[in-house]
């Protein structure tokens, strides 16, 4: 077994027990010999004095050899567990001397345990090829790329690090072990290969991303052609005209699942692609309401809108990109909810005056409490509303909660089932507060 523990454990030496029994056969004699002039009363106390601490000896060299097998067949399993995981798993001194590490680190360094064990590791040896990958885990700063995924001062310590020879996609995670009086005493390292795993991602966005793009064509050209069929409305029977409306709608619908599907596939190969301006953003979420009042006649929605109490400063938007965001809550809110229902959209700042909040109230059928947790996540949708519309595609609030992140806000919701939902996100109202961005423009 490569991976082992005894450098930690306590155990009580051979010469303890001797020195034990010394120092008692001493105090005893000693006893004896003082009281010799006492008689035999004296000498039967004594006795009985030395047997029971005998006794009481025995017991306790029993419980402690009990105690000591079971420490070791714990650290036995433990090592057993740590030796087969498929994670990587390095201690070492804060001296970085290696003390012991697993079969799966070994494969993924090429550096065997014997070698290894006993090695102290610094900076230097990232001019070796052999032992590259191996410093470069240790000390992340000379990876080629690192990312910090934890906060700076919080334990454990978690990086993401992307080698370039051999390729890997790693991420580490560092322990601190102490011992009891809190003194530190050395590292635990668990290194995860996400490789495989960030390539199968990579193929399968791809994919989708091309798939998306050849099916584009074809749709746009075929909800232009039933666009431009309807409008010959006197040269057709009833019966045709429905089957192009029918063709139409299908092909508006195809074409808003391959337009989640492309939006998606760029979110998560982080080309998304953002333009900000400054927007007055009362006229641009009135622009946005007026734009879906057809949709909202049609399904017989009330549409409100309650602007802020006092005048907001211009903000610092991607307009096209917001604009799906709110789009596509007053759809789901129109589309979900009841006949002669309402949607109120509201526009008010944050009570720290930092932020400002836009929410899309319903009086639809809400969303059951047990799948609140999962509703912003990829591909997810909420049980109640599937026999309302089956065909639903489960990226919209994904895709908004990726937009409004980007943005520096917020995105979140409250739900009643059978009573209505309340949607919301925020914007920061300070530009500083944008995390960094690169423009559309240059991912075109």
């Amino acid at each position: 077994m490569h991976f082992s523990l005894s450098a930690l454990s306590v155990r009580l030496k051979r010469k303890e027990f001797i020195s034990f029994w010394v120092v008692i056969a001493l105090c005893v004699l000693i006893f004896v010999l003082s009281l010799t002039v006492l008689g035999a009363l004296a000498m039967v106390l004594v006795a009985f004095s030395l047997i029971a601490v005998s006794i009481v000896a025995f017991i306790g060299s029993r419980s402690l050899a009990a105690s000591r097998s079971l420490e070791w067949a714990r650290q036995r399993e433990l090592s057993a567990l740590i030796e087969n995981l498929k994670d990587g798993v390095i201690m070492y001194t804060p001296d970085f001397v290696i003390l012991s590490m697993n079969t799966a680190a070994e494969r993924l360094f090429g550096v065997s345990v014997a070698e290894s064990v006993g090695m102290t590791v610094d900076p230097s040896m990232v001019r070796n090829p052999h032992l590259r990958t191996f410093a470069q885990v240790l000390f992340p700063s000379l990876a080629p790329s690192v990312a910090q995924l934890s906060e700076t001062n919080a334990w454990p310590q978690i990086v993401s690090i992307t080698l370039e020879d051999p390729r890997l996609e790693l991420v580490a995670t560092l322990h601190r072990m102490s011992d009891p009086s809190g003194t530190l005493i050395g590292f635990l390292k668990i290194i995860h290969d996400q490789t495989h795993e960030q390539s199968v991602m990579k193929t399968k966005t791809e994919f989708i991303s091309v798939a998306a793009h050849q099916l584009r064509t074809p749709l746009t050209a075929l909800k232009w052609a039933s666009e431009n069929l309807t409008k010959l409305e006197e040269h057709a029977n009833p019966e045709t005209l429905e089957l192009v409306r029918q063709i139409a709608q299908l092909s508006e619908r195809s074409m808003r699942i391959t337009n989640d599907l492309l939006d998606a596939s760029k979110i998560e190969e982080g080309r998304f692609g953002y333009s900000f301006e400054d927007t007055d953003l009362v006229a641009f979420v009135q622009k946005v309401l007026q734009e879906i009042s057809v949709l909202s006649k049609e399904y017989k929605i009330r549409m409100f809108f309650e602007p802020p109490a006092n005048p907001l400063p211009s903000i610092s938007i991607d307009a096209s990109r917001i604009g799906t965001v709110l789009s596509n809550l007053l759809d789901n809110a129109i589309r979900y909810n009841t006949e002669n229902g309402e949607v109120i959209v509201s526009i008010a700042e944050t009570s720290d005056g930092k932020f400002v909040r836009i929410s899309v109230r319903d009086t639809g059928v809400g969303v059951p409490e047990n799948e609140s947790s999962k509703l912003f996540q990829k591909l997810q949708r909420a049980s109640n509303v599937l026999t309302i519309e089956p065909n639903g595609t489960g990226l919209g609030l994904y895709i908004a909660k990726n937009i409004v992140e980007r943005h520096g806000g917020t995105v979140g919701f409250e739900s009643i089932e059978g009573r209505g939902s309340t949607f919301w996100f925020t914007l920061p109202l300070d530009p500083s507060l944008i995390p960094d961005r690169e423009s559309a423009s240059a991912l075109a």
